[in-house]
């Protein structure tokens, strides 16, 4: 009992430099950045670059004002007034945006800078359009690295995507 204690903890020292060697650091380098949009041409989406209610700030090139807290709805309301294709991700969309990164999974802050701005006291949360269980969608904190979900009459960020439609999406 008292070698496998020592040696659990003797090998668990090396793994810290392990995930080190693995991991990455985000650098956009995943997408054609254009002003506003960040293209991922692998999986044929674009992407806005900022949360619903923050604006393209191309002198300083980065997300400038306040992002927006909105009920599923009012993002897929906003996404249709929008025009020109964009609409709310589905959940395996928005997965792809996380990078392996030595903190963890996270989001690119390259392609997507100022995205921290999105949290509200509990992580930088955003809509998915997909349905976990009947009434409740998923939402992916981008800060964080994880997924849960919410009843579509909670508040949260929203960035919007064109394109081809990966995975099941809300009506």
């Amino acid at each position: 009992m008292k070698f496998s204690t020592i040696f659990t903890l003797i090998f668990s020292l090396f793994l810290p430099i392990t995930a080190r060697a693995t991991c990455i650091e985000t650098t956009g380098s995943g997408f054609i950045l254009k002003g506003p949009e960040a293209t991922d041409g692998a999986r044929g989406l674009t992407w806005k670059r900022c949360a619903i209610g923050m604006s393209w700030d191309a002198e300083a090139n980065t997300c400038s004002g306040e992002p927006r807290g909105l009920t599923l709805d009012e993002a897929l309301a906003y996404a249709e007034r929008e025009g020109g294709g964009w609409r709310v991700p589905t959940g395996p969309e928005l997965e792809t945006l996380y990078a392996e990164t030595c903190e963890g999974p996270k989001i690119d802050t390259v392609a997507f800078p100022n995205i921290t701005a999105s949290d509200f006291g509990e992580g930088a949360t955003f809509w998915t359009s997909t349905e976990a269980m009947p009434g409740m969608f998923y939402f992916f904190d981008v800060t964080n690295g994880y997924f849960d979900m919410h009843s579509k009459g909670y508040h949260l960020s929203v960035l919007l995507v064109k394109g081809r439609l990966l995975g099941p999406a809300a009506n």
